[in-house]
C-alpha cells in the first residue's frame, strides 16, 4: 500500500493542475466510455434471453393459430380464411360473399360449445339470430340451395332446408343444423353449386319431378320424391330435347332451362296439348241463338192490343282478368309459404304466381320465377315507376344478379307474395331493398 500512495499521490497532483476545460474534457471521455460498456453489456444479455427462449417449430405452430382466429372473431369468412392458411389452402374473398362486421356480436346461439373445442364458426340451428345468420343466408344463397326474397337475420325453416340440402350434397349428416364441419365447408372453395344427384330425395325432387310429368317426361305415378333411375331417364330425355349435355344430373342450367317458358315438351305431350287447345276453341265457338219464327201471324183488319214492352235489365260487368288475378290474390293471404308448392292451401312465391294466373284463365306452365320473368309474350317492364295494377314483379337478392322472387303489383306501391322470410302469403309495401333489387315486370294482359 506504501508503494501505491505515491502513484496515487502524484496521479491526485496532476489532476489539480490541469485547468478547468481539460478537466471537463477528460470528465466527457470518461462518461462516455462508461455508456458505450454498458450497451454492450445490454446486448450481449439480450442475446442470451432470446437464445434462451427459442421455440422448436412444433411449439410454434401450435400457438400461430390463436391469434388469427383472434383478428375477426364475428367474421366466419375470415376466420375460415386463418384455418385454411394453416392447412395450406389459398382461400380468397373472390370465393365468399361481401359481409359486414356488427359492432357488437348479435347471434343467440350457445358461445360456449364452439369456444370450447377452438372452432372458428358458432354453431346455428333454428331460431337463433344474428350477422351470422344473415352471412350464412348470403352463402346459401350464392350457391343456390336457398331462395328467399331477402336474407334475414332469424334462422328459420327455409334456412334450415337450405342447409340440409348443402348438407345431402356433400355427404355430410342432414340435420339442418350449420355446425363446424357443414361451415368450414361451406365457406371453402370446395363448395358444390346445388344440384340434384342420384339418390337425393326431399321436396326439390317432388318438384322436380312434377314438373317433368307436365311436360310429358315423366308418369305422374312415378313421383316419389327420390331421384332414382326413372328421374335419370327422364332428364336426360329432358335435356336431349333442350340440346343439353345428356348427363341426367339436375344442375343449374338443366333447372333453369326446366322451369322456363321454352322448354320444349315431348313430342306426345305437344301433341296432346294442340288437341285440347283445338277442343277448346271448337267449344267456345258457338252459333248465336238464331229467333224462332213460329209466332202467329195477325189476321188482316184485326184488332191487337200491343204489350207493354219490359225495360231490359243490365248486365252486371264481368270481372276482367286482372280483377280475377288480384282477387285470387287477396283469398290466399294468410296461408302457409312452402317451397315447391303451387297451391290450392301451400305456396311458394312463383307457385302462387302460377295459381293466381290460372284462377283468371291465363294458360300458363308452372314456373320459377326467373322463368317468369323472361316470358316474351308478355309486356317488359323495366322501370319501377311505369308499374300498374295487375303486373308480375321480379326481384334478385343484394348478393346477386338472379331473379329469386316474383310477387303481384296490385297498385299503391304494394303487392301480394308467397314470402318465405314471413312463412305465409302477404300483402305489404315496396320497401327500399325491393326497390333497390327491381329486376323487371311482366304484363300478361297487353
Amino acid at each position: 500500500m506504501e508503494k501505491k500512495k505515491p502513484i496515487i499521490a502524484n496521479i491526485l497532483q496532476k489532476w489539480n493542475d490541469l485547468s478547468g476545460a481539460r478537466k471537463r474534457t477528460v470528465l466527457t471521455a470518461v462518461m462516455f466510455a462508461v455508456a458505450a460498456l454498458l450497451i454492450v453489456i445490454a446486448l450481449i444479455i439480450g442475446i442470451a434471453s432470446c437464445a434462451g427462449a427459442k421455440q422448436t417449430p412444433d411449439a410454434a405452430e401450435a400457438v400461430a393459430p390463436i391469434p388469427m382466429l383472434l383478428r375477426a372473431p364475428q367474421n366466419p369468412e375470415r376466420q375460415a380464411a386463418a384455418v385454411d392458411a394453416q392447412t395450406g389452402e389459398n382461400e380468397t374473398q373472390e370465393n365468399l360473399p361481401e359481409l359486414n362486421e356488427p359492432e357488437e356480436p348479435q347471434n343467440t346461439a350457445d358461445p360456449a360449445e364452439p369456444a370450447a373445442s377452438g372452432s372458428a364458426y358458432q354453431t346455428l340451428k333454428k331460431h337463433d339470430k344474428g350477422e351470422a345468420v344473415t352471412q350464412l343466408q348470403n352463402r346459401l344463397m350464392e350457391l343456390g340451395y336457398l331462395e328467399i326474397e331477402e336474407p334475414t337475420d332469424y334462422f328459420g325453416n327455409s334456412t334450415e332446408y337450405a342447409v340440409s340440402l348443402f348438407q345431402r350434397q356433400h355427404d355430410l349428416k342432414q340435420d339442418g343444423i350449420a355446425g363446424e364441419q357443414t361451415q368450414t365447408l361451406l365457406y371453402s372453395k370446395e363448395a358444390k353449386h346445388y344440384t340434384m344427384l342420384e339418390g337425393a330425395e326431399g321436396r326439390d325432387v317432388k318438384m322436380l319431378q312434377e314438373q317433368l310429368v307436365e311436360l310429358g317426361y315423366l308418369s305422374s305415378g312415378d313421383v316419389d320424391r327420390i331421384y332414382g333411375e326413372k328421374t335419370i331417364e327422364a332428364v336426360k330425355a329432358f335435356q336431349k330435347r333442350n340440346g343439353l349435355t345428356q348427363d341426367g344430373k339436375a344442375g343449374e342450367k338443366t333447372l333453369e332451362k326446366l322451369f322456363s317458358d321454352d322448354a320444349k315438351m315431348t313430342k306426345a305431350m305437344e301433341e296432346k296439348v294442340k288437341a285440347e287447345e283445338k277442343a277448346e276453341k271448337s267449344a267456345k265457338a258457338t252459333p248465336k241463338a238464331t229467333q224462332k219464327s213460329g209466332s202467329k201471324t195477325q189476321k188482316p183488319g184485326s184488332k191487337t192490343t200491343p204489350k207493354p214492352t219490359k225495360k231490359a235489365t243490365p248486365t252486371p260487368k264481368k270481372d276482367s282478368k286482372i280483377d280475377k288475378f288480384i282477387k285470387a290474390a287477396n283469398s290466399k293471404i294468410g296461408c302457409e309459404y312452402v317451397l315447391g308448392d303451387s297451391g290450392p292451401k301451400t305456396f311458394d312465391c312463383s307457385g302462387f304466381v302460377t295459381w293466381c294466373l290460372r284462377q283468371a284463365g291465363v294458360s300458363t306452365k308452372r314456373l320459377n320465377a326467373e322463368g317468369f320473368s323472361k316470358v316474351s309474350r308478355w309486356k317488359n317492364i323495366t322501370k319501377i315507376g311505369d308499374l300498374k295494377r295487375g303486373d308480375i314483379l321480379f326481384f334478385k337478392s343484394d348478393s346477386s344478379s338472379r331473379v329469386s322472387h316474383t310477387g303481384i303489383y296490385i297498385g299503391s306501391n304494394t303487392m301480394i307474395d308467397a314470402s318465405s322470410s314471413n312463412g305465409k302469403v302477404v300483402k305489404r309495401q315496396l320497401s327500399a331493398y325491393f326497390k333497390r333489387n327491381f329486376v323487371n315486370a311482366r304484363r300478361p294482359w297487353e
